[in-house]
């Protein structure tokens, strides 16, 4: 009588086990398969220049120690223009305004802006 609770045991344990691997390699595949989210990097400063042919700008951040720093930022067709979080336009920007820019710095330390908000002066 022992014997068949034993090998139903057995028998359950090894299904479980059985379907342990697969669970696993089915949630790495999953995991491989998910791109990883990138973050988008934060600039804030004051507009130096800009340099309209090459769509480009830079901007000194005042909190950095080096108040010679500047940080190139590249926009394009697709780059989204806000003026205190409300859509707004390109040529509201100009040399000396404050922005908030969003974006991905590439292998250069350029930021490819994907958006532009112009803020109030600080």
């Amino acid at each position: 009588m022992k014997v068949f609770p034993t090998l139903l045991s057995l028998v359950l344990a090894g299904a479980v086990f059985a379907a342990m691997p697969a669970g696993a390699s089915q949630a790495a595949a999953e995991s491989k398969k998910a791109p990883a989210v990138e973050k988008q990097t934060k600039w804030q400063g004051h507009v130096v220049r800009i340099y309209k042919d090459l769509s480009q700008m830079d901007i000194r951040d005042n909190k950095t120690a080096q108040s010679d720093h500047l940080r190139k930022v590249a926009y394009d067709d697709s780059t989204e223009w806000t003026k205190l979080g409300k859509p707004g336009k390109q040529d509201e920007v100009k040399e000396g305004s404050f922005v908030i820019v969003l974006g991905h710095v590439d292998e250069k330390g350029v930021l490819h802006a994907r958006r532009v908000d112009l803020r109030l002066p600080r």
